[in-house]
């Protein structure tokens, strides 16, 4: 008889939340850079309606998690110890990096799954530049605060926004997103993304604390397990380096495989014609894996361990993180397209019944 224990639970129940999040993320290839580029392409909103959808259900369903089970979020990553210089510049390269790579780090992985060699490269410099990054700032982290620069952009403890003040800039912008849609339920990926936020801050408080797991309370990011899964091959395969976060990393790319098999339509033999265009190198692409790596230490996550993740938690820090992210992905993807460097292979606009 097989003896599972809690820690072999909790690895299953991670594995689970990663298979669903890949499947539901390459069945619709939900996408924030791909956001970007719909807009600026062919003023599609399909998927940034999608992405404000899920932003919208992470922060309710959040929320009620938190206040059902006493969880006080301010006192995750997203509070604590914030450097908004830091999150400003690292979001800043974040958003530069996803663009000239064509993804950010989930998305990254969605296409590794879809046999995107490119993405495999990129998802390399991202978890090694991720583990520099984290690695120089817990080891010179006192020597930098030194510096009054930057010790005066450093708080103890951010702050969190007003629920009507958040509320009143969602549905704004859901309206925009959503003026061209017959049907909200097309973005039904971003209703249940959002709901897998609130899940997995529940599983790292909740469901941890019944199964006698000691682990902070966290929910969905990417950047840092992949820098993870790089220590543990430099350390010779030390599975103590296979964190909740890594084994939800390893989901995503199974859940997209499979979903990959029945919904080919995205794959790499199917992609568009761009030989009229100027897209970037693999050269270029891992430069921007790289500063993506950089940037999602130093901003503390990615668009979706900040976009998704920190914002359900109303943290102040984590919605100038995103900002960060999105302004400077929106300006990128703009010069990109002046020198025909910015390419979409598929239309993914709202069914017109």
């Amino acid at each position: 008889m097989i003896d599972i224990n809690e820690n072999t639970i909790f690895t299953l129940v991670s594995l689970t939340i990663g298979i669903v999040y890949g499947i539901i993320a390459q069945r619709k290839q939900f996408c924030f850079s791909g956001g970007i580029k719909d807009l600026i392409l062919f003023k599609h909103t399909r998927r940034t309606a999608s992405l404000i959808v899920a932003i919208t259900t992470a922060i309710i369903s959040t929320q009620f998690i938190s206040y059902l089970y006493d969880i006080d979020l301010t006192q995750t990553r997203y509070y604590i110890n914030i450097n908004y210089l830091f999150i400003i510049i690292g979001g800043s390269l974040f958003g530069y990096g996803m663009m000239i790579s064509d993804g950010c780090s989930s998305r990254h992985l969605i296409k590794l799954a879809q046999k995107d060699k490119d993405s495999f490269f990129v998802l390399i410099a991202l978890g090694i530049f991720s583990y520099i990054t984290y690695s120089f700032l817990s080891n010179y982290s006192e020597i930098l605060n030194s510096y009054s620069f930057i010790s005066f952009f450093k708080v103890e403890n951010s702050f969190s926004l007003d629920y009507f003040v958040i509320g009143t800039i969602l549905t704004y912008l859901l309206y925009l997103s959503l003026n061209k849609c017959v049907n909200i339920f097309q973005c039904w990926d971003g209703f249940l993304i959002g709901l897998i936020i609130a899940l997995v801050w529940y599983c790292t408080t909740i469901l941890a604390s019944d199964l006698f797991i000691d682990i902070s309370a966290q929910s969905l990011s990417f950047v840092y397990p992949l820098g993870k899964i790089i220590e543990t091959f430099k350390s010779g395969f030390d599975t103590t380096n296979l964190i909740f976060l890594v084994w939800i990393v390893l989901g995503v790319i199974i859940g997209a495989f499979i979903s990959s098999l029945y919904n080919p339509l995205y794959s790499k033999k199917l992609q568009c014609d761009n030989s009229q265009q100027n897209p970037p190198k693999l050269a270029q692409k891992i430069l921007g894996g790289a500063m993506m790596g950089i940037g999602g230490i130093l901003t503390v996550g990615c668009t979706v361990g900040q976009g998704l993740s920190g914002v359900s938690t109303l943290s102040f820090a984590s919605f100038l993180s995103i900002c960060s992210i999105y302004i400077s992905a929106y300006f990128t993807a703009k010069k990109m397209q002046k020198s025909n460097a910015l390419i979409a292979c598929f239309i993914f606009d709202f069914n017109k019944k």
